[in-house]
């Protein structure tokens, strides 16, 4: 079953394979299919019965945000927009994706497409799609 999730919030670390060199992004928008499966619990406790959780097994979507230049080691004028050297394929992310204060999901993911434009000096934008690669974990914290 896949459900549909989204937010405005979030964070991406962009490491190139090759050469271990990477950014990171603020995201300000994302948009993700998650699919869930059911995860055998199954306990000493359990008396013979066999118990099940549902889990997040798989996170697809894309994101958009800005590159955080304001700290070393990335300066804007360091990343470059032409040729792009990461094509994709060519990057993996440490992902969190911010659906509301206290609410997240983190998962390292395998970067589908990547767009990197400097619409103005100073400033360096980023879109990617993306695809989960193993855990992910999902931390929901509703206390008011």
């Amino acid at each position: 079953m896949a459900v549909t999730i989204q937010g405005t919030g979030g964070a991406c670390k962009l490491i190139h394979l090759t050469d271990a060199t990477g950014f990171i992004a603020k995201l300000d928008l994302w948009s993700a299919s998650s699919d869930f499966g059911l995860l055998q619990t199954t306990g000493f406790g359990d008396k013979g019965y066999r118990t099940f959780e549902p889990t997040i097994c798989r996170v697809k979507g894309s994101a958009s945000g800005m590159v955080v230049t304001s700290t070393p080691p990335v300066a804007a004028g360091a990343i470059p927009v032409s040729p792009n050297p990461f094509v994709p394929g060519s990057c993996k992310g440490e992902v969190v994706l911010t659906a509301a204060t206290g609410c997240t999901y983190t998962f390292n993911a395998n970067i589908t497409g990547l767009t990197i434009t400097r619409p103005e000096d100073g400033k360096v934008t980023v879109s990617f799609d993306f695809s989960s690669d193993g855990v992910v974990t999902q931390a929901w914290d509703v206390t008011p």
